[in-house]
């Protein structure tokens, strides 16, 4: 997210976009251009994961391939211009028009990232809080909803953008020198819609569910000898707790994640943009001021769309068979028979038991998904998410 705390314009800009990149820029460049390409195909493998394995298809992997999509979109056109302003040692040497694009771009999927987090986060505590109500409640019609809602509110409010909420008789983005929109107002009400807000629901949802979910698995432990004498429906429902409590433990991770990345930068933004005093010497010596702008408004931003998919890879057996079978596909390499006893071992699990029925006179298991009314897992043929 672009912000006004940047140096004054100069009058010509020919000759600093001329200059040779310096040696600091060179730095810079090289990490951010890492950055795109592991972003880049680290969240690509998220969405093209989930699209070719069905058992992946669910309702929270869904907001997760949503929270993939928009640092796809970083990665592919927001960070590019950043290289190129890298390059020009920090000056805008591009069209103007192409500055106000390269903001909203930034204020549309950094948006549409933290109100996925909070999507995810209510997904789970209905999951976990009201687990026999979910499937009922959190469809997939929903989710979609849910998610066009989440996107067409980021693109309005990027738009609102183009008007300069602090001096309506300045122009709404900065361009002479550096492309940045000084707007106070509009930042400040930025920050409170689209970070603290939902950044609240996000810790009050999973305040909750971490407080029920300890509560049911305990109970579920104590009551487990007598429901399995009965039937099987204890065991069934007491995996199903486990898988959800470490599907939660994940995207925990995840937010975790997003909150040291972004949290930093908003302060350091909303400090700037109302008492620069506090940023600048004597309260402050020019050292760790470049410390604290180099840290928490380029690096910690621009790792945080890299590190979802490492997340996902380390902490989800799910994911993270999937993404061992999709490389070995990519490579030309056969799948190996631990690998497909892993993946059907897991999916068992993630599917949460099974019974038999009969079709076409053969025996055949339906998924926990199917007798919740999912998709039928059937089809080896991939659909759209």
């Amino acid at each position: 997210m672009s912000s006004g705390n940047q140096t004054n314009p100069t009058p010509n800009m020919d000759l600093p976009c001329q200059e040779k990149t310096k040696e600091e820029y060179i730095y810079q460049t090289a990490f951010l251009i890492l950055i795109m390409l592991v972003t880049f195909l680290g969240n690509f493998m998220v969405c093209l994961t989930v699209y070719l394995h069905q058992r992946l298809r669910t309702v929270t992997n869904y907001f997760i391939v949503s929270l993939a999509v928009s640092d796809l979109l970083l990665s592919l056109l927001y960070v590019p211009f950043r290289i190129e302003q890298t390059i020009d040692n920090g000056y805008w040497c591009l069209r103007k028009e192409l500055c106000a694009t390269w903001i909203v771009i930034d204020l549309v999927c950094t948006g549409a990232s933290i109100y996925n987090l909070a999507a995810i986060s209510v997904d789970r505590y209905i999951a976990i809080v009201h687990p026999f109500r979910y499937h009922s409640v959190m469809t997939t019609k929903v989710a979609r909803i849910i998610i066009a809602i989440i996107w067409a509110y980021s693109i309005t409010w990027a738009g609102f953008s183009g008007i300069n909420w602090t001096d309506s008789e300045q122009p709404p983005y900065n361009w002479d020198s550096k492309c940045f929109k000084k707007d106070k107002i509009f930042y400040t009400i930025t920050t409170v819609t689209d970070f603290f807000f939902p950044l609240m629901v996000i810790l009050i949802m999973y305040g909750l569910v971490f407080r029920v979910a300890m509560t049911q698995a305990r109970a579920v432990a104590s009551l487990q000898p007598q429901l399995s004498k009965r039937d099987g429906r204890g065991r069934r429902f007491s995996i199903n707790i486990v898988k959800e409590v470490k599907a939660a433990k994940t995207l925990a991770i995840v937010i975790g994640a997003f909150v040291v990345c972004w949290l930093p930068f908003f302060v350091f933004l909303l400090v700037s943009l109302w008492d620069l005093s506090l940023l600048t010497p004597p309260k402050v010596s020019e050292d760790v001021l470049t410390g604290l702008r180099a840290t928490f408004l380029y690096v910690l931003p621009a790792i945080n769309s890299t590190l979802n998919p490492i997340i996902y890879a380390l902490f989800n057996k799910e994911f993270r068979t999937a993404f061992v079978r999709l490389l070995r596909r990519t490579c030309g390499r056969p799948l190996t028979n631990s690998d497909d006893a892993h993946y059907s071992m897991n999916s068992s699990v993630l599917n949460d038991g099974h019974k038999t029925t009969r079709t076409n006179g053969k025996s055949r298991k339906t998924r926990f998904h199917e007798v919740q009314g999912d998709d039928d897992p059937s089809s080896d043929e991939p659909k759209h998410v």
